[in-house]
């Protein structure tokens, strides 16, 4: 046999062989050979406690069972997961559980998708010995406006509070009482006011901690799963839509350990109720004052000769909410069919991005000695799934300043000049700050210093990179002394032609004061949306969008990682948001003949070279621009 490395180690579980690092423990050793060990307080992203004993196993030279989850393995290790003294011990513990657990699987939202009816199924006694009444606790109690607990089915594994505890260092819940008595609950029963309170439901391994918002809607063998990105902001946390009868019934977290470490925001998981569609719509052009229908066909005619009408210049605004494909497209519209520089995807004045904004990954957080939080909250509610890297960054060790927008010179002063790796995490709005700071602390310290902006929106980052600003063009090409206004100086611009694309319910276009009564004299508005607003009343043509949930396409997280979003729900009487861009641009004279959005997105990376990147799962790096 050969030589195994100093931080490796040999053993064999049941019989098979494997070599695994020092510090293993044995849950996750028989794991890599395939073989199953049931659990149910363990979980990778936790510290063991060994609290269910479900785990338990037989080592050999061990007197005594030992828990899988808790014991590292040594060399020469002789595991036994399958013996009749490890299936007596998982056949009682399951029997202890059961005894006062509810046997309400029928009713309970877990029934489908929970360990403990697996487990017992696979692993428990064939029937119950138990013969007296159950012992009752509450149930549907009421934790917050999110969650509902019901105490009769909690098994006491302890996930929750140890998120609450070790994830998001919140200590929201807690076991109250001792013995036969304990209960989870929060201090004084006052309503949880977590941010992350939905991954408790998807830790609980049984049907104890449940979402008000999912209770009762179905059972997870009718749900159809679409893998997908959140659509909550530029975090780019990845999820899956679970969808009944086209209507989507939840948001459910889909690990990517380089960006959401398996975990999700509240904000973002119970958003899934603005992309309800109430109807199908058709398109509506204003004809003698009055809003009419009409077949896309004729939509894209009236809109082109609108246009030509109208005259110069036009503008075009596109929410972060959109996708590359869109972008790309609308860009080219815009630009060059229209021959306009009035090109945006923001709502406020913020300074210029550029690909030096995204050069700390989020997985390197953890990896720097120092983090500055330049405007301390306001990043974290703009991303909130950052406070879960960032928590988890200070137990590692990493220190984290959080400082107000203005106080780049105390973080200056509290990071030592020996500091080998440092990040600035920071929002658009503060971005000439965190230059600053990154300037001065570059000329202060040995090691590096990267800085992370967080954009707006799920593709607000896409948007810059794809060219939807007045200054520069898709890659960040230089315009050539021809660039455009942002919005916040259209209402002075003496426009004749406004498109807004606006498929986002979460990042629409919601106009100023201001913008409402300049919008209101135009001679022409196109409205692209998902719902109705009071621009309808103002437009000349009104197009239903398809949303995030019902297309196909490409994000950009604010870190650069290109990934894919899916189409969940069916919307065939609403055309694909690009299909109207190419409609239209074709009755201006583009010629355009693309028959699916991967056809785009070949177009987008001959483009933009660097947005191979999304072939790769990768982020889109720009040191390799050509």
């Amino acid at each position: 046999m050969a030589a195994v490395q100093a931080d490796q180690v040999n053993v064999t579980v049941n019989g098979v062989s494997v070599t695994v690092p020092k510090g293993t423990l044995i849950l996750d050793a028989a794991k890599k050979v395939g073989i199953d060990i049931p659990i149910f307080c363990s979980h990778p992203k936790m510290a063991p406690v060994a609290v269910c004993r479900m785990c338990l196993v037989e080592v050999e030279k061990m007197p005594k069972m030992q828990p899988a989850c808790a014991v590292q393995v040594a060399e020469g290790m002789v595991i036994r997961t399958r013996t009749e003294q490890v299936e007596k011990y998982q056949k009682g513990v399951l029997e202890f559980l059961l005894i006062n657990h509810p046997l309400d699987c029928p009713i309970c939202d877990k029934g489908g998708e929970c360990p403990l009816q697996d487990q017992t199924y696979q692993y428990g006694p064939g029937a119950s010995r138990y013969v007296y009444q159950k012992a009752h606790f509450d149930k549907a109690v009421p934790l917050s406006d999110k969650i509902v607990l019901d105490r009769e089915r909690c098994i006491l594994c302890w996930r929750c509070t140890r998120f609450s505890e070790e994830i998001s260092g919140e200590r929201e819940l807690a076991l109250i009482q001792r013995g036969v008595h304990t209960i989870i609950g929060t201090f004084n029963d006052e309503p949880a006011q977590s941010n992350y309170q939905g991954n408790w439901t998807e830790i609980c391994p049984v049907g104890a901690l449940t979402a008000r918002q999912y209770r009762f809607i179905s059972r997870p063998w009718d749900l159809d799963r679409t893998a997908s990105v959140c659509p909550g902001c530029s975090m780019g946390c990845n999820i899956q839509i679970d969808a009944r009868s086209n209507r989507i019934g939840r948001f459910q977290s889909r690990e990517n350990l380089a960006v959401d470490d398996s975990w999700l925001c509240d904000y973002g998981r119970y958003s899934h109720a603005n992309f309800q569609r109430s109807s199908a719509e058709r398109p509506r052009v204003r004809r003698d004052g009055k809003l009419e229908e009409v077949s896309y066909p004729e939509l894209a005619e009236f809109t082109a000769e609108a246009l030509k009408r109208a005259g110069t210049p036009v503008a075009g605004w596109s929410s972060p909410g959109s996708t590359n494909e869109e972008f790309f497209l609308f860009q080219r519209l815009v630009r060059d069919l229209l021959k306009s520089p009035h090109l945006d995807h923001r709502t406020v004045a913020v300074a210029e991005t550029s690909p030096d904004d995204m050069t700390l990954p989020i997985a390197d957080i953890e990896h720097c000695d120092h983090v500055v939080v330049l405007g301390g909250q306001e990043v974290i509610d703009a991303a909130p799934v950052l406070h879960l890297r960032l928590f988890k960054s200070q137990r590692k060790g990493v220190k984290v300043i959080k400082v107000g927008s203005g106080e780049g010179k105390a973080a200056l002063d509290a990071i030592p000049a020996e500091a080998m790796a440092v990040g600035i995490l920071a929002t658009e709005a503060n971005r000439k700050q965190a230059v600053d700071l990154q300037e001065e602390l570059a000329k202060k310290l040995k090691g590096s210093v990267r800085r992370l902006l967080v954009s707006v929106g799920p593709n607000g980052r896409g948007a810059t990179d794809l060219g939807i600003l007045p200054t520069a063009g898709p890659g960040y090409r230089s315009l050539n002394g021809s660039s455009g206004k942002g919005r916040w100086e259209w209402t002075h611009a003496g426009l004749k032609a406004l498109y807004i694309h606006d498929p986002s319910p979460l990042h629409s276009f919601g106009p100023t004061e201001a913008e409402a009564l300049w919008i209101s004299t135009l001679p022409l508005v196109i409205y692209h949306r998902f719902k109705a607003t009071p621009l309808d009343d103002v437009a000349q043509v009104v197009i239903p969008a398809r949303a995030f949930t019902e297309k196909n396409g490409t994000v950009t997280n604010m870190e650069g990682r290109v990934q894919r979003i899916g189409r969940a729900i069916d919307a065939d009487a609403v055309r694909d948001n690009w299909r109207v861009f190419q409609d239209l641009a074709n009755q201006l004279g583009a010629g355009w003949s693309y028959e699916g959005v991967n056809e785009v997105l070949q177009d987008l990376v001959k483009a933009i070279p660097p947005y191979e990147a999304v072939y790769k799962g990768e982020r889109v790096l720009w040191s390799e621009r050509t």
